[in-house]
C-alpha cells in the first residue's frame, strides 16, 4: 500500500544507527558450543558473511535469550565490547534493525577461511558470558 512516496512499511522501519565502540552486543550461544562451563569458540560462525547481534542499547541480555525460536533456556548469552571487536582485523559491527528488532545488527566476517579461523579465536577472548546456561 503507498502513500505518497513511502510505503506504510517503509514507515514502520527503525532507522539505522552507528554503533559507538563504547556500546557491546549480545548473542546467543547455544549449549552445544559448550564444553561443560567452557565456551568453545566455534560458537563464532559466518551466517551468509555475519553474525547475527542485538546492540545494547535496544536489547537486555534477557531479550536476546528470548529470542531464540525453541527452548530459550538451552542458550546463555554473550557479551562483546563493539569497540574491541572493531579492532580485529578486516571485522565491522553495523546496525540492521529489522520491523520486529530494532536491536538486530550484524557482525561483518572475513570471507577467507584463514582469516576465520584466527577470527573466532580473537572474538572468544573478548566474549563475556553475561548469562550462563542453566544447570
Amino acid at each position: 500500500m503507498q502513500y505518497g512516496a513511502c510505503s506504510v512499511v517503509d514507515e514502520l522501519a527503525f532507522p539505522i544507527e552507528e554503533i559507538p565502540d563504547a556500546d557491546a552486543v549480545f548473542m546467543r550461544a547455544h549449549q552445544m558450543h559448550f564444553s561443560g562451563a567452557d565456551l568453545k569458540p566455534g560458537v563464532f560462525r559466518a551466517q551468509q558473511g555475519s553474525m547475527s547481534v542485538n546492540w545494547n542499547k535496544y536489547a537486555s541480555a534477557e531479550d536476546t535469550r528470548q529470542q531464540a525460536r525453541k527452548h530459550p533456556e538451552q542458550n546463555a548469552v554473550i557479551s562483546l565490547l563493539v569497540g574491541g571487536i572493531r579492532k580485529i582485523r578486516d571485522l565491522d559491527v553495523k546496525h540492521t534493525p529489522d520491523y520486529s528488532n530494532r536491536a538486530h545488527s550484524e557482525i561483518i566476517l572475513p570471507t577467507n577461511d584463514e582469516d576465520l579461523t584466527e577470527m573466532r579465536v580473537m572474538l572468544h577472548r573478548l566474549a563475556i558470558i553475561v548469562i550462563p546456561l542453566a544447570q
